[in-house]
């Protein structure tokens, strides 16, 4: 059964559809509905629940020496205070985890795990670290996860009494201010995230719904659910966790760059009016012949239009051609190639 996050007090106050995500009840949207919440995220910033978000210790004797041989990228070298993305492979070259990384002193990490990442590769990614003797400490049930995004994520943590904010690649602590006077600390972690700047705020639980406050007071925020979460991510071409990420498929083959070997992307987008294909939906051509499966798709009110991600097999793309067919409610609507 799905738990509670640490800010479900606050969704109640603020009429939110919960849903389950994984192990706990997250919004899928307030009254307001995901298409506001992504027009307001997209102009101003919005309050997003990142509970279920993986959160992991790393620390041991040379660990970012240890690290550089595990992950994709380059550990070592980050500085004390530095935040950075890196995937872990499974013997294969497909994808086991792909995280944030932050440095909190010379040999201790902080890692945040996408929490759509499924429980085998969580205990993989533990196993790892433990067989290299790197020492894990799971924090993920003492933090509260929250995501301030939007170009105004910035200017509504000054306003609730943030004095410095991490610059592009850091992290800081902060501290924010209710209307009461009382002073709450969080990790803030900058992250540029579906091309919108923002801030991962890591909080005490015991003041989380204070937390949540002292930021909701500030004009120009406004709370927004996973359906806006995941209409931002598509309407940016951000590949997802579990939907495109996964341990069938490499890095290359979702058009991302690691050492060594160039991205040669099996993801392509394609767009249709309105209605969006389910995730497992095949994609066919013109000629209705089988060309790509849809892996996560969503209607992205920017664009005005539904868009979703495809997968192709090798030189698919290719040869489907521009035009192309995606079944809705049983019946074969057109779609086109981006």
């Amino acid at each position: 059964m799905a738990e509670n996050s640490f800010f479900h007090e606050v969704h109640l106050e603020l009429e939110a559809k919960l849903v389950p995500s994984g192990a706990w009840k997250l919004p899928l949207f307030y009254p307001g509905g995901s298409v506001a919440e992504h027009r307001h995220t997209v102009s101003s910033a919005s309050l997003f629940d990142l509970s279920g978000t993986g959160c992991y210790q790393l620390t041991g004797k040379a660990v970012g020496k240890v690290l550089d041989k595990l992950f994709v990228y380059p550990v070592s070298a980050l500085a004390v205070g530095g935040t950075m993305e890196n995937i872990l492979l499974y013997e294969n070259g497909n994808f086991a985890a792909m995280f944030t990384l932050n440095r909190m002193q010379d040999e201790d990490f902080m890692l945040q795990l996408d929490r759509n990442t499924p429980a085998k590769e969580r205990d993989f990614l533990v196993q790892t670290m433990e067989k290299n003797k790197v020492s894990v400490r799971d924090l993920s049930g003492a933090m509260a996860m929250l995501a301030l995004l939007g170009p105004e994520s910035g200017n509504i943590l000054k306003s609730a009494g943030a004095q410095e904010l991490p610059e592009k690649g850091m992290w800081k602590m902060i501290t924010v201010t209710d209307d009461e006077g009382d002073s709450f600390r969080a990790i803030a972690v900058y992250h540029e995230r579906f091309d919108l700047e923002g801030f991962d705020l890591c909080v005490n639980p015991d003041n989380a719904v204070e937390f949540y406050g002292a930021l909701y007071r500030i004009n120009g925020v406004a709370p927004a659910g996973t359906g806006a979460w995941e209409s931002l991510r598509i309407e940016s071409g951000t590949p997802g966790t579990a939907s495109e990420l996964h341990r069938d498929i490499s890095p290359a083959e979702c058009g991302i760059d690691t050492p060594g070997v160039p991205a040669n992307s099996r993801l392509v987008m394609i767009e249709s009016d309105r209605y969006a294909a389910l995730p497992g939906s095949v994609v066919k051509n013109a000629a209705g012949i089988a060309v790509g499966v849809v892996t996560s798709g969503a209607y992205c009110p920017v664009a005005a239009r539904a868009r979703m991600f495809c997968r192709m097999e090798n030189g698919a793309a290719d040869a489907a051609g521009k035009n192309l067919l995606i079944t809705v409610n049983g019946r074969d609507i057109p779609a086109t190639l981006l």
